[in-house]
């Protein structure tokens, strides 16, 4: 399968539907083991309602989607490319992460004042 570059990723994530997603069994599994069972429901959210704070290209067919959950925290959900046409995506595995990895020193002083 071709590589997809973070531009045309982009662009197919703002069009996500349900249809087009699939969950790996390791995605499943480390959602209920770090937030409990309840908390799919909140990550599918997350994807359909809210803007990503940022992409990260992994491989050529896997991103680090991060959104913003919190003050403090973002949530990571990694997503590859199952099929190209139609366009298909793979939820990998989902964590939690501080903030201050993607918000530099100075931006968060000048956030607070």
């Amino acid at each position: 399968m071709e590589p997809m570059d973070i531009y045309t990723f982009g662009k197919h994530l703002s069009s996500i539907e349900v249809d087009n997603i699939y969950e790996t069994m390791h995605f499943r599994a480390r959602i209920e083991a770090r937030f409990g069972e309840g908390f799919i429901e909140e990550i599918y959210s997350i994807i359909f309602e809210k803007t990503p704070v940022g992409i990260l290209q992994q491989n050529g067919q896997k991103f680090k989607v991060l959104y913003r959950y919190s003050e403090k925290y973002d949530i990571s959900v990694i997503i590859g490319i199952k099929e190209h046409e139609p366009i298909k995506f793979s939820l990998v595995t989902c964590f939690k992460e501080s903030s201050g990895k993607r918000v530099r020193e100075d931006e968060r002083t000048q956030d607070q004042a």
